[in-house]
C-alpha cells in the first residue's frame, strides 16, 4: 500500500510538472504577454460639486482574473476569453469628486444614486451606487490599464486581447457592461414622486412591478421560484450592528424573469428604483440582479401579514451594509438610463 501511494504521488507530481513546465512562477495568471493601454484621465460629472477630469495616474491599481462571456441575440452564451486585468477602480475614480445630490433636500442618503459610464460612440453601462460603495467587493469594477490572457496550458491557442481600455466587471456573467474606451462617468440620483417624512402605515400587501408603462402586481410568489436560506450579519452604515438572523428568501432575479422578458440593453443600461410608501428608496442596476456570476443574489423576504416589517423586504445580500434593504417594498420601477 505504501509503495502504491508513493507511485501515485510521483505520477501526480510529474503530471503537474508537465502541465506547468512552461510557467515562470507559481501563479497561473502571469505567463502571457501584457497589453498596456494609454490611459491617463477620465471625466467625472453629473451630481458632483466640481465636474471635471480625474487624473488616473494618482490612483491605486487593482486587479482580478476575469472570464469573459458574450450573450448573443438568441440567448446563447459565447466564451470570449480568460484574462487577468489591472486597472483603476470605479470606486476610486468617483471618490475623487464630492457628491452634490440634486434631491438632497428631500432625500439625503446616497442609496438612490447611480453611475453611468459612457464612451464617444454612445455606449453606456449603468452601475448602482450601492454595488460600488456598499458592496463587499468594492474593487471588482475597474477601468483597465493592463491586460494579459490566461491561456489554457495544454492548448496551443491564445485569447485575443482587447484593442482599447475597457470598464470590466468581475462579477458579471456576460460582458454587457464592458464598455470600450470610456471617456465620461456621470453621477445621477433618482427622479420621480415619492412620499416625504416618516409614517407608520407603510404596510404593502403586494409589489407593483413597473416597466415600460406597464404595471404588474406581485401579490404571491410562485412556489417554483428558487428559495435560499442563510444566516445574515446585519450592519448599517449609520447605526452599525443589527444582529445575526436566519432568513429564507426568494431569489429575486427568478421572480423578475418569471414576470418579464427584458431586452438585452437593460443588462447594460437598465436600473430600478425600489421604494416603500414612506419615500425610502434605493437603486439597483438590472445587471447586478439578473447578470451575476457569483451566485450572490438579491433576495425577497416574505414576512406574511406583518404590520411592523411590511409583507416584503428586498435584501441586498451582496452588500456589506444593510442600507439598500427596503422594508415593506411597494414598488420596483425599471428604467433605461438616458
Amino acid at each position: 500500500m505504501k509503495r502504491l501511494f508513493l507511485l501515485l504521488s510521483l505520477l501526480f507530481v510529474v503530471s503537474i510538472s508537465a502541465q506547468d513546465k512552461d510557467e515562470s512562477t507559481n501563479s497561473f495568471f502571469d505567463d502571457a504577454a501584457v497589453k498596456e493601454y494609454n490611459l491617463s484621465t477620465v471625466y467625472v460629472g453629473g451630481e458632483v460639486a466640481e465636474p471635471g477630469e480625474v487624473d488616473l495616474t494618482t490612483l491605486p491599481l487593482h486587479s482580478f482574473p476575469l472570464k469573459e462571456v458574450e450573450l448573443k441575440d438568441n440567448g446563447k452564451y459565447k466564451f470570449v476569453g480568460s484574462y487577468f486585468c489591472l486597472g483603476y477602480s470605479l470606486l476610486d475614480i468617483v471618490s475623487v469628486k464630492t457628491v452634490k445630490k440634486v434631491n438632497e433636500e428631500e432625500f439625503r442618503p446616497y442609496v438612490d444614486l447611480y453611475i453611468i459610464v459612457e464612451n464617444d460612440k454612445g455606449d453606456k453601462a449603468v452601475f448602482s451606487w450601492g454595488e460600488i460603495f456598499y458592496s463587499k467587493d468594492n474593487f471588482k469594477v475597474i477601468l483597465t490599464k493592463k491586460v494579459n490572457a490566461i491561456n489554457p496550458s495544454k492548448m496551443k491557442m491564445e485569447w485575443p486581447l482587447p484593442d482599447e481600455p475597457r470598464i470590466v466587471c468581475a462579477n458579471d456573467l456576460s460582458d454587457q457592461r464592458f464598455i470600450s474606451n470610456p471617456t465620461r462617468i456621470i453621477v445621477k440620483s433618482s427622479t420621480g414622486e415619492f412620499a416625504t417624512g416618516r409614517r407608520d402605515d407603510i404596510f404593502s400587501a403586494d409589489i407593483k412591478l413597473i416597466t415600460g408603462g406597464e404595471t404588474i402586481s406581485i401579490a404571491d410568489v410562485d412556489k417554483s421560484v428558487g428559495v435560499r436560506k442563510l444566516t445574515h450579519v446585519g450592519y448599517g452604515h449609520g447605526r452599525g450592528y443589527k444582529g445575526v438572523n436566519d432568513f429564507e428568501g426568494y431569489v429575486f432575479k427568478d421572480i423578475l424573469n418569471s414576470k418579464l422578458h427584458l431586452p438585452q440593453e437593460y443588462l447594460s443600461k437598465g436600473y430600478a428604483i425600489a421604494s416603500a410608501k414612506d419615500g425610502y428608496r434605493v437603486i439597483y442596476s438590472i445587471s447586478e440582479i439578473l447578470n451575476r456570476s457569483d451566485m450572490n443574489d438579491v433576495l425577497l423576504i416574505d414576512h406574511g401579514d406583518s404590520p411592523s416589517n411590511g409583507r416584503y423586504t428586498i435584501m441586498a445580500i451582496p452588500d456589506f451594509f444593510v442600507d439598500r434593504n427596503v422594508r415593506s417594498l411597494e414598488k420596483f420601477e425599471i428604467r433605461l438610463a438616458e
